[in-house]
């Protein structure tokens, strides 16, 4: 890479949002001047030389060189400066730094360019290949290497090129950089004639990160396929480290010879040596520098124990890239409870380490992660740095399992509370981190579950003044609540969640102690805690024992987000001792699921909602002095807001005087505010005690445009005032001189009071409960869904049928007697209404985020079926004027649930398969309605006319009776008439 163009790179990365690239120490009131130690690329010096500016040393040589004077003394009194001359250093091994390279007495080690010329720290090394065409008249460019390297990055000009792929790059593809199904890329998998060199990564099958695999050749019609175990929800796909495929999503393969077929890629055979490329179009390959990407790490700062850490040591200045992907060479290691799985290795890494500073670097294009502080850290501060398109994590501070009480590794591991003492049980992990000020950019090229930063069985880390954007997961991600005591401030977070689903901005599991997949956790046999011995725990003591693990509570504050999806913050599983204060959503909501003790207070929340899920009895959450724009205030899913008892008032809404509404609990919206103005005290959210004092007005911004200037400050007369909210600054969030998020938009509109597609939501009656769809994202995401997949009840009256055997609001029917739900109702009715009268049967029910099964008889009662529960509808003239659902806006006002079918053509068919001894036909008639031919169990049965000489709701316009018990199956047919409507069907047992 030319030096000159690298100085360019490293200047913008740091110096020009901010950073500072110091090439001397930081001057000192008294004392000593640093002690010089210089290197140089290529640089051999001979033993015992002392590695001055005339005669350099190598970095090995250097590394020796401050060794030797550290053990002189010298180090004692002085700092040590290890100057490094410009250019590229190739690392055949990573620089390993360890106690005996850290400063003394409280002086530091510094490693960092001697001059402003740019000092790249490299994994790989640099080609000078022969090219000559790979066949007589091809594109394609062919070049002699050794045979057996090991490099999966190829750079031309200090930019990576693309690894032979299929489908081909495309910068713009929502998932993978471009992507088929499976079952596409085994077929095209026939074409290859080493399916072994195939590397394939997918998404995970609830688009949850990405899952990826080697390939050890075909299988019948297929790929042998293993998987690498890099996410910690295989178990939702059917994966198992080392087995495949599974159940996955979009998916790519690349390293395929047969496959190099567009500008940019390349292929290196590992046997022969040869080296394929086709150039991009301008690219002068004679003048080209080639480098290859080998190693995994490139400095590793690295103690014996937390005894014996390495200490007192900064890199500054320093340009690092080309590593290898750790995705198919490393291990990964599940992440605790949570989703992630991650290899402990980094560009730079730190593992028993203290008082140790990365800053004003360059993060080029790695492999893997960025920086990675693995287990006891202490003191270390990641700042001033840029971070740029690398392969997995920018910055990841990750504990130890040995310092997790009782810890469990896997979502689905429940392991009973053993251990009551507070805070970690060993010194194994990172506390006291700050990473600060750096620009973080485009993370996660091969890795889905990647972020900005990742948190994890860590305590005081302070994420404070980083940009963070275009991330594919997560911008910043915190995957358990051990230890607390986290200071999220002044970040600017915007365009994450752009390559997968069903996260946020800043995404948190809280998945403790206190907290297990169904529910609360359990002690174990003999454990006691709060007077209980051995049973599961009661929400008060969930609560309690929550603190075990989140010692202090962690805030996010007066930070800056815009986020395409749902949650712009969102709080999950678990997610506890959180204080959430002066945040500016520009567009998003805030999402508190499954924990305790969340306070929201003095957010401003442009385009978004505030949504409660699942949440338990006397939850502590406090919800107060928000500011709140757009028509839905709140979108609450499976919680009750009597007894969460939440703290929720003195909020400001405001939708530009239309309505404001709520959805108290998940069974449907209601008017907060039905005229725009005032809140709606009959509302079931303002009688259960939520915002008895809140106010519906115009928040009255003091800028002239505040979606423009990105200042929402409150005038001085603003009603927000006098409920409690304090203006903060509207400045001061990323990076300095960091890119801008999009700007936001005001979301007024009169809204729907519910999804846009309402046949979702369209209830049908199964037993006495309430029966939907899944009906939002929000409640596919309370139940961890890969897909939005089941019969969904709403609500189930106690006393019901369905609630005497064992059913409960917000249980999720996924299959019926082995029969999988999907989201097409009928799949659950078809299988259903087939049953006889007090038949057995077998329900796989989603409850919380865990499966049960739930075992009953069916009713032996007379049950009426919606037009929605069972029916198949047949078009057979012009789909403009074919069949039709109608929600009771749209027609179906005053029929059984307030909906219909209808069709407007003669021809048109419905059809209803069901066990009994007869049916009711249930229908609207009218003048404008006409014949209908009744046919049973396949034979002509009988003609009836739905026309009456007014419109008639819920009429009984036909009863077949008298049939033998067992299945059958009526079927109508438009025989004349304007309209055939279908309305409600009812069974004889």
């Amino acid at each position: 890479m030319a030096n000159r163009r690298l100085l360019s790179i490293v200047l913008s990365a740091v110096a020009g949002f901010g950073g500072t690239v110091a090439l001397g120490p930081p001057a000192a009131a008294s004392g000593p001047l640093p002690m010089a130690v210089y290197a140089a690329p290529g640089a051999d010096a001979p033993p015992g030389n002392p590695c001055t500016q005339p005669r350099p040393c190598s970095l090995s040589q250097a590394q020796q060189r401050v060794r030797h004077l550290l053990g002189t003394g010298v180090g004692n009194h002085r700092d040590i400066v290890v100057k490094l001359a410009g250019g590229s250093y190739y690392l055949s091994a990573p620089l390993a730094l360890g106690p005996q390279d850290s400063g003394r007495n409280g002086h530091t080690v510094t490693w960092q360019p001697a001059t402003d010329a740019a000092v790249t720290i490299s994994g790989g090394r640099s080609l000078r290949p022969a090219w000559q065409p790979a066949a007589p008249g091809s594109k394609i460019m062919a070049a002699a290497l050794p045979a057996g390297l090991d490099f999966d990055g190829l750079f031309v000009n200090g930019q990576r090129q693309i690894l032979a792929r299929y489908p081909n790059y495309d910068a713009s593809a929502a998932r993978l950089q471009g992507s088929t199904s499976l079952a596409d890329l085994q077929r095209e998998s026939a074409k290859w004639a080493d399916p072994s060199t195939a590397l394939v990564r997918a998404m995970h099958c609830g688009d949850w990160g990405s899952v990826s695999f080697t390939v050890s050749g075909r299988t019948g019609d297929g790929l042998a396929l293993h998987y690498v175990g890099d996410n910690n929800r295989p178990q939702d796909c059917g994966l198992t480290k080392g087995n495949g495929p599974g159940r996955v999503g979009p998916a790519m393969a690349e390293n395929v010879k047969e496959e190099l077929d567009a500008p940019g890629e390349w292929f290196y055979d590992r046997t022969s040596g040869q080296l394929l490329y086709y150039p991009p179009e301008g690219t002068d390959l004679s003048a080209a520098t080639v480098e290859t990407a080998e190693q995994d790490q490139l400095i590793t700062l690295a103690g014996t124990s937390a005894a014996d850490p390495v200490h007192d040591i900064t890199l500054r200045g320093l340009h690092f890239t080309a590593t290898h992907r750790t995705l198919f060479d490393s291990p990964f290691e599940a992440d605790a409870k949570g989703d992630w799985a991650v290899v402990r290795k980094g560009a730079v890494s730190l593992k028993n380490a203290a008082d140790i500073s990365v800053t004003g670097s360059f993060f080029d294009q790695l492999g893997g992660n960025g920086v990675f502080l693995d287990s006891y850290n202490k003191h270390n501060t990641i700042s001033d740095n840029k971070f740029a398109s690398d392969g997995a994590t920018d910055v990841q501070i990750v504990g130890s399992p040995s310092a997790v009480r009782d810890y469990s590794g896997n979502y689905y591991d429940n392991v009973a509370v053993t251990d009551t003492a507070p805070g970690p049980k060993t010194d194994d992990y990172p506390r006291d981190i700050v990473v600060r000020n750096n620009l973080m950019q485009n993370m996660g090229r091969f890795e889905k579950q990647s972020s900005g930063v990742n948190i994890s069985m860590s305590a005081d880390v302070t994420v404070d003044g980083n940009t963070v954007s275009g991330s594919p997961r997560a911008c910043l991600n915190i995957e358990d609540g051990t230890w607390g005591g986290h200071d999220i401030k002044n970040n600017d977070l915007f365009n994450c969640v752009e390559e997968t689903g069903d996260n946020g901005s800043v995404n948190v599991w809280g998945r403790g102690r206190f907290w297990a997949s169904s529910g609360n956790n359990t002690l174990a046999p003999g454990t006691s805690y709060e007077g209980s011995t051995g049973t599961a725990l009661t929400d008060a003591q969930a609560r309690s024992l929550m603190k075990l693990d989140v010692v202090r509570p962690i805030t996010i504050q007066h930070n800056r987000f815009w986020h395409a999806g749902d949650w712009a913050i969102d709080l999950d599983d678990g997610s506890s001792n959180f204080r959430l204060l002066d945040n500016l959503v520009l567009k998003g909501g805030i999402k508190l699921r499954d924990g305790y003790e969340r306070t929201v207070r003095n957010n401003l929340l442009v385009d978004g909602s505030i949504y409660e899920q699942v949440s338990h009895s006397d939850c502590g959450d406090v919800i107060e002095h928000n500011i709140t724009l757009g028509p839905q205030a709140y979108n609450n899913v499976l919680n009750n807001p009597s007894t969460a008892k939440y703290g929720v008032d003195r909020n400001l809404f405001w939708n530009d005087s239309y309505p404001v509404y709520v959805n108290p609990d998940g069974s449907g919206n209601e008017a907060l505010s039905a005229d725009g103005a005032t809140i709606n005290p009959q509302s079931a959210w303002v009688r259960a005690g939520m915002d008895p004092h809140s106010l519906v007005a115009d928040p009255k911004f003091a800028a002239a445009d505040p979606l423009g200037s990105y200042d929402f400050t409150v005038a001085a007369d603003s009603p927000a005032l006098g409920l409690g909210y304090a203006n903060f600054p509207m400045t001061g969030f990323g990076a300095s001189g960091g890119p801008l998020p999009p700007k936001a938009v005001f979301a007024y509109g009169p809204g729907s009071g519910g999804p846009s597609n309402g046949m979702i939501v369209q209830p049908e009656m199964l037993m006495g409960a309430t029966a939907t769809n899944i009906p939002s994202l929000a409640v596919q995401s309370s139940l961890g869904l890969t897909k939005p997949y089941g019969l969904y009840l709403p609500s189930v009256p106690q006393g019901s049928y369905a609630a005497q055997n064992g059913l409960r609001t917000g249980d999720d029917i996924t299959a019926v007697n082995g029969t999988q739900v999907t989201d097409d109702r009928n799949t659950f009715w078809l299988s259903y209404n087939k049953l006889a009268p007090g038949a057995s049967i077998t329900l796989t029910v989603r409850r919380g985020q865990a499966d049960v099964t739930v075992r009953l008889d069916k009713t032996r009662e007379s049950e009426l079926l919606n037009n929605t529960s069972g029916v198949v509808y047949t078009n057979t003239g012009a789909p403009s004027t074919g069949w039709l659902w109608r929600g009771s806006s749209a027609g179906g006002a005053n029929s059984y649930l307030d909906d219909i079918w209808a069709t407007q053509n003669v021809g048109d068919s419905w059809s209803l398969t069901f066990y009994g001894t007869g049916i009711d036909i249930i229908s609207e008639t009218n003048t404008d309605e006409g014949d209908v031919d009744l046919a049973l169990d396949g034979a002509p049965y009988r003609t009836v006319s739905f026309v009456t000489p007014t419109r008639q709701y819920q009429s009984t316009v036909a009863t077949v009776s008298g049939l033998p018990p067992g299945v059958h199956t009526v079927t109508g047919t438009m025989k004349n008439g304007s309209y055939l409507i279908v309305d409600a069907f009812r069974t004889h047992p």
